[in-house]
């Protein structure tokens, strides 16, 4: 049987995290039947292109990469005026993380729950990165759903001299690292940024050789940097801001313990966030939230509660944890266990078997 013809649409850059998605996924499948197009300068260019190339190169399938403009908005409008099938492919509910952290919100509330809804309505599948995403939209009455879980990067062949010799260039030598991983959006409503909870923790420790390292840029990194100048731990931490996706192995590798924290909301609850499975496959000790996939994909050991939108108790306990972690060698070895479990969930060969099979699913 011929395969389908697929156009997916990458809202980012050919070296976007979307693009590895895409790309990874879709291995596997007849090169010859798929395109992937990238975002312009612009929306309205990017609609326009976009447009274009679907005219011209007639798909029998879109994939739709994030509930994003202008994707979410021209998906339903193909749909209905050319009867082109889409999937929808999602990690975030999106009106709600706006909703709840404030960011994006005010006037563009409404037009945001209003576009995830039509891009959701017309979809022929949603796919979601996490289990509870999955429940909730089941729950609204969105009846095709399917789980395709983030991956994570494929070459995990790091020496152990390029590690130290990281370290050493950031300081980190003879320091046990607290680190964490992510876009560093300051909250407005909630007042907190992706990495306080490891500043809070730290200042915690200040007793103990302890250092952190936060990756990755964003409006909150002057909050996180000014909060941790009042704690008195600026000088314990650093601050390396983004790195190449083909560096995201060798950086986790200075972690001796790696933070996911999500907030105890709807939200939080729904994401997967694609930091946990890299953690993973890197073999770290993961202090996670016990909050959406982590409690499905973590042993006990590495979870802990967290209660509402912002618990401040939650870095105490943390720190808590972490005076557990350093005395105890089995407990930290419990890391090196987790790649072989990453490897069934999560890896690019078999989320790709899945990807596929839901595309073949969809032939006529």
């Amino acid at each position: 049987m011929i395969p389908l013809r697929v156009t997916a649409v990458v809202h980012g850059g050919p070296d976007s995290i979307e693009s590895t998605r895409i790309r990874s996924l879709s291995r596997g499948y007849p090169s010859d039947f798929l395109r992937v197009l990238f975002r312009q300068e612009g929306i309205y260019a990017t609609a326009r292109a976009w447009n274009r190339d679907i005219a011209k190169y007639p798909p029998d399938l879109l994939y739709i990469l994030n509930t994003a403009a202008p994707g979410s908005l021209l998906a339903p409008w193909w749909r209905m005026r050319k009867s082109l099938r889409y999937i929808l492919d999602t990690g975030d509910a999106v009106y709600e993380m706006a909703r709840t952290s404030g960011i994006g919100a005010g006037w563009r509330l409404p037009l945001l729950w209003t576009f995830e809804r039509l891009a959701q309505q017309h979809a022929e599948v949603i796919v979601v990165r996490g289990t509870r995403h999955r429940e909730l939209l089941q729950s609204q009455g969105r009846r095709q759903v399917r789980v395709i879980r983030d991956g994570y990067a494929e070459n995990q062949v790091v020496s152990p001299k390029s590690v130290e010799a990281l370290r050493a260039k950031l300081g980190l030598t003879g320091r046990f690292v607290l680190g964490v991983m992510g876009s560093t959006i300051l909250s407005p409503r909630l007042g907190i940024c992706y990495g306080w909870d490891l500043i809070e923790a730290l200042a915690q420790l200040k007793d103990l050789p302890v250092a952190g390292l936060i990756i990755g840029d964003g409006s909150g990194l002057p909050w996180l940097r000014e909060r941790a100048q009042t704690l008195g731990v600026a000088g314990r931490i650093v601050f390396t801001g983004r790195i190449p996706y083909s560096d995201v192995p060798l950086y986790l590798r200075l972690m001796d313990t790696a933070f996911s924290t999500q907030t105890n909301n709807l939200p939080g609850q729904v994401r997967t966030t694609g930091k946990i499975p890299e953690y993973m496959a890197a073999g770290r000790f993961i202090l996670a939230s016990r909050v959406g996939e982590a409690e499905l994909l973590l042993p006990e050991p590495m979870l802990i509660d967290y209660h509402g939108e912002v618990d401040l108790g939650y870095p105490v306990r943390v720190a808590c944890r972490i005076r557990t972690l350093i005395a105890s060698e089995d407990l930290r070895n419990l890391g090196a266990t987790l790649p072989a479990r990453v490897l069934e969930q999560c890896s690019y060969d078999n989320l790709a078997l899945e990807w596929n099979r839901l595309i073949n699913d969809l032939r006529e």
